[in-house]
């Protein structure tokens, strides 16, 4: 493989892995609580919990950092395993 077919399928990793965590953590967050508003009586009418504005911001914030912190681990002991299937399976 050429340099830059490495660097486009890196990139390409990259950015699926990174996309695929942030949905997962949005969709983590939205599934068990919603924005405080109008359209649910500021949380009287909502079936999940209901947080205000600036909570669900740093609760999706955070859950998009954990998320993404597992996901660059995963990717990266993956990597490092394909890179290097000797050293994994003969370790002496």
């Amino acid at each position: 493989m050429s340099k830059f077919t490495k660097f486009v399928a890196g990139e390409f990793t990259n950015l699926a892995a990174g996309y695929l965590a942030g949905l997962w953590a949005s969709s983590l967050v939205s599934k068990f609580f919603v924005k405080k508003g109008l359209v649910n009586l500021w949380g009287l009418t909502a079936k999940r919990e209901a947080l205000s504005k600036d909570d669900y911001s740093w609760l999706l914030f955070i859950a998009s950092y954990l998320i993404g912190l597992m996901v660059m681990i995963g990717v990266n002991y993956l990597v490092s395993r394909i890179r290097r299937p000797e050293a994994t399976q003969n370790p002496a």
